[in-house]
């Protein structure tokens, strides 16, 4: 074997190793800090989008929006950004519908953020969060803003993965 690829090899399975044991631990939350005074707030929101969400409610769901926010949208056929908060509407009005047939309501989901972590930052946060399923995960990234003293989401970020069966 050639000393160079040899090398290589060695250093790639070195990275893989540390970085095994480094993401090991991170199921593990991070110490407890003290939490940033606008935090509660945007767990509100958070709290908020999810109530909306459950109940397939769409004037609740789009009110947590910026009319200038995007999104990446988890399920085909929607493969690129939603471009601002009327298209993110249409999307989940589309979305909501399809959830509430056959189902009697008003709660048609039971979709819990679990491991919720919220950075601010002035006046913009972040909020990460997942949903467990049996066999996916869901995981959320939302950002947002403060303006006219309200926490609105500028970006929500929604991707998926399966989870490997033990």
């Amino acid at each position: 074997m050639d000393r160079r690829v040899g090398m290589g090899v060695a250093v790639t399975l070195t990275c893989i190793a540390v970085l095994a044991t480094g993401t090991a631990g991170a199921q593990t939350p991070p110490p407890a800090a003290t939490p940033h005074p606008e935090a509660a707030a945007v767990e509100k929101v958070v709290e908020g989008v999810m109530d909306a969400l459950n109940a397939a409610d769409i004037e609740k769901f789009a009110q947590y929006f910026s009319p200038d926010a995007t999104m990446f949208f988890p399920l085909a056929p929607l493969y690129v950004r939603l471009e601002d908060k009327e298209q993110i509407t249409k999307v989940f009005t589309v979305f909501f519908e399809t959830v509430r047939k056959g189902k009697a309501g008003p709660t048609y989901m039971s979709l819990a953020a679990q491991d919720l972590r919220i950075q601010v930052y002035g006046s913009a946060a972040v909020a990460t969060f997942h949903f467990k399923g049996t066999d996916q995960i869901s995981r959320r990234t939302l950002v947002l803003v403060r303006k006219g003293g309200k926490w609105l989401i500028v970006h929500m970020h929604a991707s998926g993965l399966t989870v490997p069966k033990e």
